[in-house]
């Protein structure tokens, strides 16, 4: 009788549930919101790394939802990050290997925003880097791609990217929506909104400006010029004591209408590095022109950026900026909450790479700030965050390795998609506990300075740079920080040569079919205006 009970009541929650499918147990969410976090590092969120900064918002996210402590990029350049992101496959098969490089190698591969768009989603998306724009290509399946700038640089600070997101969820509150949103805050320059001008300029004494150099835009400014000699100075407000030259000038350009009668002369506290075309500038500085004409004016174009001590300055204006963008990511959770969507949204918060804030030297033996040149883990590993409203957490931290190949085919299972077949990542929510990864990763000339592949098998990462045919070998577990190369140790296990090995042959095979890069003079322009080029 208890039997004939238990099949009664499954066929009559068959029948409804086939009835009136309202009824069904819910376990996808209606809309989806991907978050990127470019250059944001794990140790500077709270939930993984507590002290560092402070991430209310990123926290309140992955206490509601599941947290990767052991996610990993897989190229420490965004372009190509996010494309491996969206297409769930490394660059060296999307050919796709640097910033301001088309992407092409997509067809049979279609992107997570293709897929909700042949769900009938209504799919939008709002970055903040020129590095991203839809020229490149990942603007595939979005029906709407928010990518201008203002006309003196190539970023946008999270609450500008809020302000064009708000309207948008607004207008499509009753979804459903994939929604893609870029914040860009903790990449260079590490300048929250506000910043103060940090440089004055005078003619013959006469005060024509002040200007932020550590908002790191294009400035331009007219120079009254007399008859005769004409003394240009330049004032510096930056109290740092950590390098003789307290600026410096990544362009600068000076243009009258008839340069004949202008002679250039040697500047004071003035330093022009040829090699790379940088001025460097100690607190006051000047520069003189000598006018055989008419009085005349002169148009200056300059951009650059302060020389602050890495230990506190620059490490503390980073951490600003990591809390500058959590805030504004708590105003759109306030709004997803205000529009009614938070409980119906699932929300990825993830990296698209790391940074380096002068833990490394390069070869010159300066210390590097910045992200594409190495492959340690401070550049690879992300913070990675799931939220699905629709779903019971089932373990709110997993600490097996995972990567951005992941995030993708993660996205389409728990919207019910089926994964294209080339992708290479997998659903985590079917993840195996300790299920143990093997990560490739990889950084390409001509953005970082040399080639360079690692493998990553915890607690080994071995780090390749073929055209040197060096060898660099950590273990994670005894060496966290990645400074002691064990690689002249005689004591090494056997399972690190045959990594070794599978490295270098990997490496030859990828070499080998590497297709050129070619940007055109406006990208270059923009790269360099972003840090990205002269740093090497």
């Amino acid at each position: 009788m208890r039997a004939h009970s238990r099949y009664l009541a499954a066929g009559l929650f068959l029948a409804t549930a086939i009835l009136f499918p309202g009824c069904r147990a819910k376990t996808t969410p209606r809309n989806v919101v991907l978050v990127t976090l470019d250059t944001l590092r794990a140790d500077h969120v709270g939930a993984i790394s507590p002290g560092k900064a402070l991430t209310p918002s990123l926290d309140f996210l992955a206490g509601r939802g599941t947290l990767y402590t052991n996610c990993y990029s897989l190229i420490p350049i965004t372009l190509p990050s996010h494309a491996s992101l969206f297409h769930s496959l490394p660059p060296h098969l999307l050919k796709n290997y640097t910033n301001g490089q088309i992407l092409h190698n997509v067809q049979e591969s279609p992107s997570l925003a293709q897929l909700f768009e042949k769900n009938s989603f209504a799919t939008a998306a709002f970055v903040s880097l020129g590095v991203v724009r839809a020229a490149f290509g990942l603007n595939k399946g979005f029906g709407t791609y928010v990518d201008d700038f203002p006309p003196d640089r190539w970023y946008l600070h999270a609450e500008e990217v809020n302000r064009r997101v708000f309207p948008w969820l607004e207008s499509h509150k009753n979804g459903p929506f994939f929604l893609w949103i870029h914040y860009s805050d903790p990449h260079e320059p590490y300048t929250p909104p506000g910043a103060p001008d940090d440089l004055d300029i005078y003619v013959n004494d006469a005060h024509i400006g002040a200007y932020c150099l550590s908002r790191l835009t294009i400035n331009t400014a007219e120079l009254p010029l007399k008859t005769g000699r004409n003394e240009i100075r330049f004032e510096v407000k930056n109290e740092s004591d950590d390098s003789p030259y307290q600026a410096r000038l990544n362009m600068f350009e000076i243009k009258s209408p008839d340069e004949s009668d202008l002679k250039f002369e040697p500047g004071r506290n003035w330093f022009y590095r040829k090699e790379d075309g940088i001025h460097f500038l100690k607190r006051t500085a000047s520069i003189f022109i000598s006018n055989s004409g008419k009085p005349a004016r002169m148009g200056m174009t300059f951009r650059g950026q302060l020389i602050v001590p890495i230990e506190t300055t620059l490490r503390q204006n980073y951490r600003r900026e990591v809390e500058t963008m959590d805030a504004e990511i708590g105003k759109l959770w306030a709004k997803l909450k205000e529009l009614g969507l938070f409980e119906s949204t699932a929300i990825v918060a993830v990296g698209d790479h790391g940074e380096g804030l002068g833990e490394y030297h390069t070869e010159g033996g300066i210390r590097y700030v910045g992200h594409i040149h190495f492959l340690q883990d401070i550049f690879m590993k992300v913070p990675l965050i799931i939220y699905n409203p629709a779903a019971p957490r089932q373990i709110p931290v997993r600490g097996e390795d995972v990567t951005l190949l992941d995030v993708a085919p993660s996205i389409a299972g728990l919207m019910g998609f089926k994964s294209p077949a080339r992708y290479q990542g997998r659903d985590l929510r079917r993840l195996p506990r300790g299920e143990p990864l093997e990560i490739f990763e990889e950084t390409y000339k001509p953005e970082a300075g040399r080639d360079k592949f690692a493998i990553r098998a915890f607690p080994w990462h071995l780090i390749f740079t073929p055209e040197k045919q060096q060898v660099e070998v950590y273990n994670l577990t005894k060496d966290p920080d990645e400074f002691d190369n064990l690689v002249r140790k005689t004591d090494l296990p056997p399972e690190v040569a045959a990594l070794k090995r599978k490295l270098e042959a990997k490496t030859r095979d990828l070499l080998k079919t590497k297709v050129a890069v070619t940007r055109d003079k406006k990208d270059e322009d923009m790269l360099r205006s972003l840090g990205y080029i002269n740093k090497k």
